[in-house]
């Protein structure tokens, strides 16, 4: 019987850039750690010459192809363009883990030949040391600059409807936080597999949601300053750095709203977003969309109704 690795790797792909995919096999490559697997799940429709094409690709361009799984709906029962979005392609891709650990990246990070061995070295200590279960997260570098995106989400603020940011202070080599974006979320296998992302929030802050409910679950989620991703993101505008840069992410953004309120919020935090935030905040990004929208202001702002529409549909529903 074939030995199951020690880590399954999760990326999800956006493989219209196979060289986003190139440049992370080649990252693992270097990795001093090499106990893992690596799952790739493709996210959109291929025609067979262009899943051949892929398929030979990753083959010559890493050394580590013995150790790849790629999945599309040519060679599964993966579905592009299903309902769940980004939600359903990670799930599909942390149901296929061998491992007993797993590591989520996204294609467009980067990491130092030691990120593997420093996170599970990282989660044993800290699992023994806390005496629970943890989930280890790095700081979030944008691209190879020295800025940090982020080190993580310390709680959610529900009156205003947004994550409350973490950054470590200089002499802070770790804290402890709620909520984690999905570049680089590193855990126990069974924890993510009987955990799940939500389907429901099917893209746009899917990772928080997913990474707070592993928090509620009791897991100490830790942020490391000496464990550092590079996310080479596209340069985004300021409707896109919002979350509204298209008709469906706007109505996907305030739908989301509402589900976190409804799953998460307290009797007094969901009164007050209902009775007063949620309209703020739609008319808020409505006012965003109008100014900044330029030829799409006006689907935008559809967007942005239909789903403060949905969202108020949702709540009576559930």
């Amino acid at each position: 019987m074939e030995k199951a690795p020690l880590i399954s790797i999760v990326i999800p792909a956006r493989v219209q850039n196979s060289q986003l995919l190139v440049d992370i096999l080649h990252c693992l490559e270097r990795q001093t750690f090499q106990d893992f697997e690596v799952i790739i799940v493709c996210d959109r429709f291929f025609s067979h010459l262009e899943w051949e094409i892929l398929q030979y690709l990753l083959s010559i361009k890493t050394k580590i192809a013995s150790k790849i799984r790629l999945f599309s709906h040519f060679n599964s029962d993966f579905t592009p363009k299903s309902a769940g979005g980004a939600s359903y392609v990670r799930n599909f891709g942390i149901l296929q883990a061998k491992g007993e650990f797993i590591q989520l990246f996204d294609d467009d990070n980067r990491f130092d030949q030691n990120y593997l061995d420093t996170a599970l070295k990282l989660y044993k200590e800290k699992k023994n040391e806390l005496k629970s279960e943890v989930v280890i997260t790095p700081s979030l570098y944008y691209r190879d600059t020295p800025n940090i995106q982020n080190q993580g989400f310390l709680k959610y603020n529900y009156r205003l409807a947004r994550p409350q940011i973490n950054f470590l202070s200089p002499d802070q080599d770790l804290t402890q936080i709620q909520m984690f974006s999905g570049n680089g979320v590193f855990a126990n296998a069974k924890l993510m597999q009987t955990t799940l992302y939500d389907e429901q929030i099917a893209r746009i802050a899917e990772d928080l949601d997913f990474t707070y409910r592993l928090h509620k679950k009791g897991a100490k989620i830790l942020t490391f300053a000496n464990l550092k991703i590079q996310h080479f993101e596209r340069e985004k505008n300021i409707l896109e750095q919002a979350w509204i840069g298209t008709p469906l992410s706007a109505e996907q953004k305030i739908k989301n709203i509402f589900i976190r309120h409804r799953k998460h919020a307290n009797w007094a935090q969901f009164l007050i977003f209902i009775l007063r935030s949620s309209r703020g905040i739609a008319l808020w990004l409505s006012i965003k969309a109008l100014y900044y929208g330029q030829s799409q202001k006006f689907p935008i702002l559809t967007g942005i109704w239909k789903g403060y529409y949905r969202g108020w549909k949702s709540i009576f529903s559930s």
